[in-house]
């Protein structure tokens, strides 16, 4: 239940670097192995533990729970400023640390102590409110500081209005100490893209490079019984007590929802308010409700391109034409061009049928693709897989921000050991149509689970909480992971909380759309009472993709792009988004490519042609464009350049003037690419300077 990170995302992220590159601004200190970070303080412990005792060949069965008792943070907690190991965002501060705290709560007196990164980003008011907001990640295992520099602009800035935000890596993920990242099956996933593996091979080697990992962070000392939401709990509550907060408020998204009701129940005092978006429920049962939970998404999914004209129109019989896709490309697999985004690395990816069903219950997740998916299922059945690429690549990206160790430390000591051997199997063969999707992990799961040693929860893992502690619960209409019936599910037991569905969006509303954010930060703001909802009644459906006219009347309007070191003045198309460093992009969904970086930069730093070997890197182009040509408007003299990134086409202009370098730059599709070159490409190149 990770965060989606689009191909846009990681586009804008490797973009900005320009900018910083043009102002030879001073490096961010970036992550280093463990071995290699050396304490900011002498007082400061080693960050592993080196002699917690492995747990026996053959682990008790998960199915007979032991009483765990509440953690208790018996010690004081110490919060020690360091460098941020990730870059920070252009134009934000943050200040960052290690909180050091017990490797088991339950047994502080034995030395034994892990480190936590965490980062707190100081609120846009002069007058901040004294209770800040704790963001809890999903996952579980997710890497919160690790995603930072690609999505923090977009996603958490709008909670900076009236508070502090406080992010932290979660024990055993990111970049706290230590990790419990499976590397292994990172490198599985990418040496297998071009194999056509059948689904009791891939599960085998899956499984190998599992055990291989548990069997590395073993022999590291690591306690996987220790790695879970009570203990992760006590560490929220160290943070409080550390950093001297006498309450804070906490957003939890996802498996942070499930982290947050354990917060609430174990350590209520100082939890001003909270706000849980997809909720997942303590009390649900993730293995055998999570098919039904699918089946309802896609359901949900055709049902709104049905009763919408356009799309049932453009796309008539969405669903047979989906699951005879599907059909199809078991019995003739096809080939997809992915790329990793953060190495360049290029794949020529083969896909079954029953891959197309992963990438679609994915893409629920996100609210900006969700549009676009009716369209992307009609280019799949006609053999036309651009967009398919450029989706894969976005979801190759986040098998690296998780930690898959941390995501069965979790999993199976407090959801599987509820479930009976079989049961999660039995309910996904309930739903032929996705059963492939969710029968293999099923049984995968059960194997990990009988070897992880992760322990066995105490039946409260297992119980809905009780709270008086004022709460916001937000749900999606296409949450494929955590439906609107969860959220409804967790707030029958809270006394003081409000309840609401958004339609058109799916995991994470309150990181994804205006109107769940703006209605937390109201309640942040008063708890007291139920914040305004009047703009859920102006949201719709989606706006499927295809179904309109192309855009063609476009309107520029001027811009000052401040660079930092350097201003630069332009013009933009009216309402494209500014995303920073010149970089503006059309934004109307996670898959649209559209997007327009100009910048300027001095000739001492940049020649046009180290600028061009610059952008090659930065773009991970597959070499250094060739010029096209040249465009003459006025008296200036562009050299032009065409590119690819992930199939779209990149326009590309350069031209060196007195002391500066000026360069432009276009990614779009085929189908809007003269358009755009005509009404917006070409008449910047007239404009752009430094005034």
């Amino acid at each position: 239940m990770n965060k989606q990170l689009s191909l846009l995302s990681c586009l804008l992220a490797l973009l900005v670097l320009l900018a910083a590159c043009g102002g030879q601004a001073e490096p961010t200190p970036t992550a280093v192995p463990v071995a290699e970070v050396e304490s900011e303080t002498p007082t400061e412990t080693a960050v592993l533990p080196t002699n917690t005792p492995a747990p026996t060949s053959t682990p008790r069965p998960t199915n007979t729970p032991m009483p765990t008792p509440t953690p208790k943070p018996t010690f004081a907690p110490v919060f020690a400023e360091a460098a941020c190991q990730f870059e920070t965002p252009r134009g934000r501060d943050a200040r960052c640390g290690y909180l050091t705290v017990p490797e088991d709560h339950n047994d502080a007196g034995n030395g034994r102590t892990i480190r936590l990164h965490v980062a707190i980003f100081p609120s846009d008011s002069a007058r901040p409110a004294p209770d800040p907001i704790l963001y809890l990640e999903g996952g579980p295992g997710g890497d919160a500081l690790e995603t930072v520099p690609f999505i923090f602009a977009d996603r958490f800035a709008p909670f900076l209005t009236n508070r502090d935000f406080i992010m932290f890596d979660q024990r055993g993920t990111g970049y706290s100490e230590p990790s419990l990242a499976c590397l292994e099956y990172t490198e599985l996933v990418f040496s297998t893209l071009e194999m056509l593996l059948e689904p009791e091979e891939e599960m085998a080697l899956v499984l190998e490079a599992l055990t291989t990992c548990r069997e590395r962070l073993l022999a590291e000392g690591v306690n996987f019984a220790v790695y879970n939401s009570a203990q992760s709990a006590a560490d929220v509550e160290a943070l409080r007590l550390a950093l001297g907060y006498e309450e804070w408020n906490l957003l939890g998204v996802s498996y942070g929802t499930r982290l947050a009701q354990t917060i609430m129940r174990d350590f209520p005092t100082g939890v001003r308010s909270v706000v849980l978006d997809s909720s997942y429920p303590i009390a649900a049962d993730l293995n055998v409700e999570v098919p039904a939970n699918a089946a309802r998404a896609f359901a949900a999914l055709f049902n709104a391109c049905a009763a919408d004209t356009a799309c049932a129109t453009t796309y008539p019989d969405l669903e047979t034409v989906f699951y005879d896709t599907v059909a199809q490309m078991n019995v003739a697999p096809i080939t997809v061009q992915v790329q990793n985004l953060l190495t360049g690395d290029r794949y020529k990816a083969r896909l079954r049928g029953d891959d197309l069903l992963g990438v679609v219950f994915q893409s629920l997740y996100a609210a900006e693709i969700i549009p676009v998916l009716p369209q992307l299922i009609y280019e799949v059945a006609d053999g036309r897989t651009t967009t398919l690429g450029a989706l894969l690549s976005s979801f190759l990206v986040n098998t690296e921000f998780v930690s898959v160790g941390m995501q069965y430390a979790v999993q199976c000591h407090e959801e599987h050991v509820f479930s009976a051997p079989g049961e999660a199997v039995a309910a996904a063969e309930a739903y032929p149509e996705l059963s492939p999707l969710f029968v293999p992990s099923a049984r995968l799961d059960e194997q990990v689970c009988a070897l992880w040693g992760a322990g066995a929860a105490d039946a409260r893992e297992n119980e809905p909480i009780s709270s008086d502690i004022p709460t916001l619960i937000l749900a999606g209409e296409f949450d494929p992971i955590t439906p609107p019936a969860w959220g409804e599910q967790v707030a029958d037991t809270l006394s003081n909380a409000y309840f609401f569905v958004y339609p058109s969006l799916g995991h994470g509303v309150s990181l994804s759309d205006a109107c769940p954010r703006e209605m937390a930060l109201a309640f942040f703001a008063d708890p007291g009472k139920a914040p305004a909802a009047a703009c859920i009644a102006s949201m719709s459906g989606p706006t499927f993709a295809g179904t309109t006219a192309t855009e063609t009347g476009i309107n520029l309007v001027p811009v000052t792009i401040d660079l930092g070191f350097l201003k630069v003045e332009s013009v933009v198309p009216e309402g494209w988004r500014d995303a920073g460093a010149g970089a503006f992009v059309r934004g109307s969904s996670a898959l649209d490519p559209t997007t327009l970086l100009q910048q300027g930069t001095l000739r001492s730093v940049f020649s046009a042609q180290s600028l061009l070997e610059l952008l090659t890197s930065q773009l991970q182009l597959a070499a250094v464009p060739k010029s096209t040509g040249t465009y003459e408007v006025g008296e200036r003299v562009w050299t032009l350049y065409e590119a690819t990134l992930q199939g779209f086409p990149v326009d590309l202009a350069m031209i060196e003037e007195e002391n500066y370098v000026y360069f432009v730059m276009l990614v779009s599709t085929e189908a809007e690419r003269e358009t755009l070159i005509t009404a917006v490409f070409q008449p910047i190149l007239a404009v752009i300077a430094v005034p």
